[in-house]
């Protein structure tokens, strides 16, 4: 029987440092059709994905030996591009050889891929770009917790050279929104597609419950507590807040980690730690709820009852609880800068913005949505930011059929 596009299946491989990150969607639904799928990478966390095969880089290719070398991040991604080349070749020698790779491209995972498959079909994953004139340092230069010095700068620029050569020798580039696009250097921009990764639409909707008038309930989500998402300007929001609404409460979700760069606060092992005695002093501890990691169904739940959830981020990478906030229709204060602007103006969101640089600016925006006798609810339009139209536009990029069911 010849193959038709109906029962045509590949063998493709995933290439990211943890299992399954932004390929989550992708990576179940290419299983779920029935294509050989495997996934490389370094963590996991006992994280599976029915019908994906997760191979995990072990020994001295373990994410534990890359964190105990010493160095900067562009020998971090040296050693790590080996390391996923032995995967390679081991996966190679095993007598498997994939149709297509879908790499992220940002910690050099597929930098060899073509030395060891030069014909294959190579979808390469952009994050992140390091451009100087970009906003991502130019924005808030006088923050010093961002830590963007010079020299640090100039250490980030040089970030992009493992980068550049995994994206020249891509067959396609993807990156998940306009802004992120935006930041590569026109060679590559051009050939530059946006598809978004995608939210589940079907879990991630609004809550059917009542809202209280007897309390205020604020919202704030975040991976992890740090500058990049404008954490300490957010706390000290708070005390002016508590002041103008006595019925109110704050709850923190989220791990008191730096993921994304700057500083730890001086004096204080985090910015959490900071962050509690920073309210303490202030007699305003019991006011503040810290739920730490929350289960998705209790994350769901929590965004549906949330009076008013507040996301902020430097320009940079939007995190999905972003999307996630608008989909549960949730009343929203968020940051006034592209990458959000791009989400919420697409989307017709109606939210509330501000200049997070100013924590009396973040005072006044959040006053002002818990003023409101009806709060004015996002009702966005995400479609395209949806998980089946991500599947959609990977499967039209990879040559594949990917199913949206399940």
């Amino acid at each position: 029987m010849p193959e038709t596009k109906q029962n045509l299946k590949r063998r493709i491989l995933f290439l990211h440092p943890n299992f399954p990150a932004q390929f989550k969607h992708v990576a179940k639904a290419a299983g779920k059709e029935g294509h050989d799928t495997r996934f490389l990478c370094q963590t996991h966390h006992g994280r599976t994905i029915e019908n994906v095969k997760r191979l995990t880089l072990k020994g001295r290719c373990g994410h534990e030996q890359l964190n105990e070398l010493a160095g900067d991040q562009l020998q971090r991604s040296a050693k790590l591009a080996s390391q996923f080349r032995e995967g390679l070749i081991k996966l190679k020698e095993s007598g498997w050889n994939p149709h297509i790779v879908i790499s992220h491209s940002g910690w050099g995972c597929g930098l060899h891929l073509r030395e060891v498959w030069p014909n294959c079909q190579h979808v390469a994953y952009v994050e992140w770009w390091f451009d100087p004139q970009s906003e991502f340092f130019n924005y808030d230069q006088h923050n010093t917790e961002l830590n963007f010095s010079k020299n640090q700068a100039g250490k980030l620029w040089l970030r992009n050279q493992a980068l550049a050569l995994e994206l020249v020798s891509a067959n396609a580039i993807v990156a998940p929104t306009g802004w992120q696009a935006k930041q590569l250097p026109p060679l590559l921009k051009e050939r530059c597609l946006v598809i978004h990764d995608g939210i589940d639409l079907n879990q991630f909707q609004p809550g059917s419950g009542t809202f209280s008038r007897d309390e205020s309930v604020l919202t704030y989500g975040t991976r992890g507590m740090e500058p990049m998402r404008a954490f300490p300007q957010f706390i000290r929001s708070l005390p002016r807040l508590f002041e103008e609404h006595s019925n109110l409460r704050v709850e923190i979700a989220g791990l008191d980690e730096i993921y994304y760069g700057g500083k730890s606060p001086e004096g204080y092992k985090s910015w959490g730690n900071w962050a509690k005695n920073f309210l303490n002093q202030k007699n305003l501890g019991g006011k503040v709820t810290w739920l730490g990691y929350l289960s998705l169904n209790a994350y769901i739940k929590w965004l549906q009852q949330s009076s008013c959830h507040v996301y902020l981020t430097h320009p940079f990478v939007a995190s999905w609880s972003l999307l996630e906030a608008l989909a549960c229709n949730c009343p929203m204060v968020v940051s006034d800068v592209s990458p959000v602007q791009e989400i919420c103006q697409a989307s017709k969101a109606v939210v509330t913005h501000a200049d997070h640089r100013d924590p009396e600016a973040i005072t006044r925006a959040i006053s002002s949505v818990l003023k409101e006798s009806k709060p004015k609810r996002s009702e966005a339009v995400l479609e395209n930011y949806s998980r089946a139209a991500s599947l959609k536009q990977w499967g039209y990029v990879a040559g594949v059929e990917l199913t949206t069911s399940g």
